[in-house]
């Protein structure tokens, strides 16, 4: 570590930790689906740390959050509980090397305490068919607070019986691929959970897992015997009718993923479950083709194929539980558009993307998280070239590789404190000081502290 940082970091580490091993757990539901079940936190999320689902945690969102209390009253006349929740997190970030190779801030002011998010939600059931969840996030994107809608999932469910089997069959429509999802493996829910705003990221990533906010869908699926779950649905971009899924999101900027027409997405898996042992096997793909530029959606498009293999397992014990999560994704790039028009260097490109990583549960108070990802893709100077001082390219990779360490103390059900470290071997292709640049990928290193709370 940067010489500033270790002397920051060691005092606020010291005073978090005395903080919260000095500090009782309690119990105490977290917001507007807690209250309609009337059930703890724990019950649906493991060890109570969202957004890890268990066994029945999967089931009440496949049955489109349909079970407990009705929302409205017997005749109809008033509520039976309030429906809505609210969400903060407040934390401090220092970054190992706090300004670029180009001597702009990274994190700025470093490892001061500011306030990252405060978010909105509605989540209900409407019938005994018919559930939605619903959430509003105001975020600081240092400088400044900007407006957005987050997840977005409505959910119509029914059960059938053939020849004795039990088959839940339900149409969805959100806004987000793989949001719709009840594994932590798929980019969505995928570790880690949260990350502070202002760490550094690697400057490639699938379009599966870049449309949060941006697109729509419409789609159907089934669960047999709550074992095997096949889904196929149609994205669009979110605006129209759909434009409530995309709140704050601007497509006239010319910054968004723009889609064009309805892009299929798939997904298939196989889960068992002996005792407290949970095993899934599954794989996902999406089409999308997508205008280079959202201002002025037409002519060609670039077209991306994705396809992914993931894999999950748990052990659900009394006071230790733990979590196995394997994902893989291959992007297949054509730059239909963007080649012609100089956007991307290459006709045709790809990227793989690797994720492993695991939690250890503790008494559902204490959460030790560990993850390693690899973030490779195809040359592409347009896109990921980086110059040195003298004005040489040095490399049109945007490979990445790193790790991250996380250790949370759930204080109360509500209350959630996070101590984060992000680290990097290799950082846009680069895995050492080269010609002057006098930056290595360890100097984009983060820590980050919060605290998170649920009302």
């Amino acid at each position: 570590m940067k010489q500033g940082m270790s002397a920051c970091m060691l005092s606020s580490s010291l005073v978090l930790l005395l903080f919260i091993v000095n500090v009782s757990p309690d119990a105490h539901a977290l917001p507007s689906f807690a209250r309609q079940t009337g059930q703890r936190c724990s019950s649906c999320h493991v060890g109570g740390n969202w957004p890890q689902l268990t066994p029945w945690g999967r089931f009440f969102k496949l049955s489109g959050y349909t079970a407990g209390k009705s929302l409205f009253g017997d005749k109809g006349i008033g509520l039976n509980y309030v429906p809505v929740g609210m969400f903060g997190q407040f934390g401090a970030t220092w970054a190992s090397q706090p300004n670029n190779s180009q001597g702009q801030p990274l994190v700025s002011p470093n490892g001061s305490v500011s306030a990252y998010e405060f978010t909105g939600e509605v989540g209900t059931k409407l019938t005994d068919f018919l559930g939605v969840f619903y959430e509003y996030q105001i975020g600081n994107s240092f400088p400044g607070w900007n407006g957005a809608g987050g997840p977005a999932d409505v959910r119509a469910v029914h059960f059938f019986h053939p020849g004795g089997q039990e088959l839940l069959v339900g149409i969805d429509s959100n806004n987000n691929p793989t949001s719709q999802d009840v594994w932590n493996t798929l980019p969505s829910w995928g570790y880690p959970f949260y990350t502070s705003p202002q760490a550094m990221s690697g400057p490639a990533s699938p379009m599966i897992s870049s449309l949060g906010g941006q697109a729509a869908s419409v789609g159907v699926y089934a669960l047999l015997n709550r074992k095997v779950y096949a889904e196929v649905s149609m994205y669009r971009v979110a605006t129209n009718f759909f434009r409530w899924m995309s709140a704050g999101t601007s497509f006239t900027g010319g910054g968004a993923n723009y889609l064009d027409g309805y892009n299929p997405y798939w997904r298939v898996y196989w889960t068992e479950q002996h005792g407290p042992h949970v095993l899934m096997v599954g794989t996902s793909g999406m089409h999308s083709t997508v205008y280079p530029n959202s201002a002025a959606p037409s002519g060609p498009t670039n077209v991306f194929n994705d396809y992914g293999f993931d894999t999950q397992y748990d052990y659900l014990g009394g006071g230790n539980k733990a979590s196995l999560r394997f994902s893989y994704i291959y992007e297949n790039q054509s730059w239909n558009a963007g080649f012609p028009q100089g956007a991307s260097s290459t006709q045709n490109g790809n990227i793989q993307s690797l994720n492993l990583n695991g939690t250890y549960t503790l008494h559902d108070r204490w959460m030790f998280n560990a993850g390693f990802f690899v973030n490779n893709s195809s040359n592409n100077a347009a896109l990921y070239a980086v110059t040195s001082p003298s004005g040489s390219q040095l490399t049109a990779s945007p490979n990445t590789t790193g790790y991250t360490l996380e250790l949370d103390r759930n204080l109360t059900q509500n209350l959630k404190l996070t101590m984060q470290y992000n680290g990097f071997y290799k950082f846009n292709g680069l895995t050492s000081n080269i010609d002057g640049m006098r930056r290595s990928p360890g100097d984009n290193n983060t820590l980050w502290m919060s605290l998170f709370m649920a009302f």
